[in-house]
């Protein structure tokens, strides 16, 4: 693995946002790490924040319309900054452990096939606070982050791959994940649909783990992959029982929404997509009985 792209995604969080990347900057000690600010063409207070920042040769910034979801803003670096690794960040957690890019990409390293994520110590009992897929891993799901989510999600997916394939593997690097993080979360709302849409697409993550365990390019004996194949049974159950603990909390947990008024347009839109997919999804359940 030669090179990795951060990829910072961010909105309307300036003096974070400045200091995450001030931390970034400091402490990747490689030439070819690309770090990237991706902001929104709307987010006017983090334009106006741009002289706050280091001048350094490797920040890139890149503006956009804003994306209905934060995968599709995660996946501007595969246009703008292609990598071997993608570190998929964000603008409130600054990065304390020197040379820690080189870290990340010498864990990548391992997956002696290119397939693999590369993951930072937990955030939680559930999570590692960051994920690095591979850019083969990026190509073989086809994206770094689910495009279908306004809001979350995007790691919990990731990460039920990855234990599914058995490919992920940590970089003992330090992060910040307390003092700078915000209360509150963009889009955050209608958090029971959301959870019972991520269940109801188990089987879609099952079916990408299966076909990247059969390639004829993933390294593993048969009997390893029919035992990977296996596996989703202990990930699936998981899941489950995470998101049932986050339904039972949906009312509190929606107290923490950041943007208090009616929902955005990119909100509507991901969720209309989500409600068309589950009437197909059932529709067929439906037939198959």
């Amino acid at each position: 693995m030669t090179c990795l792209t951060i990829n910072i995604a961010t909105r309307a969080r300036p003096e974070a946002l400045a200091k995450t990347v001030a931390s970034m900057v400091a402490n990747a000690t490689r030439d070819d790490t690309t770090i990237m600010i991706s902001t929104d063409s709307d987010d006017l207070v983090t334009a106006e924040w741009k002289g706050e920042f280091p001048t350094d040769k490797r920040i890139k910034w890149v503006a956009q319309p804003r994306e209905d979801s934060r995968g599709e803003k995660y996946d501007r670096a595969l246009k703008y900054a292609p990598a071997d690794v993608y570190l998929l960040a964000v603008d409130c957690v600054p990065f304390l452990s020197k040379g820690f890019d080189e870290e990340i990409l010498r864990k990548a390293a391992l997956f002696e096939d290119g397939i693999g994520c590369v993951y930072t110590p937990m955030a939680n009992a559930s999570f590692p606070g960051f994920q690095a897929p591979t850019a083969k891993l990026v190509e073989k799901i086809g994206y770094t982050y689910n495009h279908e989510y306004p809001f979350w999600f995007i790691d919990h997916e990731l990460d039920d791959i990855c234990r599914m394939i058995g490919r992920f593997v940590f970089a003992d690097v330090k992060t910040e994940h307390q003092s700078m993080r915000p209360g509150t979360t963009w889009r955050l709302r209608d958090v029971a649909f959301w959870t019972a849409y991520y269940d109801c697409m188990e089987l879609e993550r099952r079916a990408i783990a299966r076909k990247i365990i059969m390639s004829d390019d993933f390294k593993a004996t048969p009997a390893q992959k029919q035992i990977l194949c296996n596996s989703y049974q202990l990930v699936e159950s998981r899941s489950r029982n995470i998101n049932a603990g986050v339904r039972a909390s949906a009312a509190q947990i929606e107290a923490q929404r950041g943007d208090k008024g009616p929902p955005d347009e990119g909100y509507l839109r991901a969720k209309a997509r989500a409600e068309q997919k589950l009437s197909k999804f059932f529709e067929a359940l439906k037939a198959a009985a």
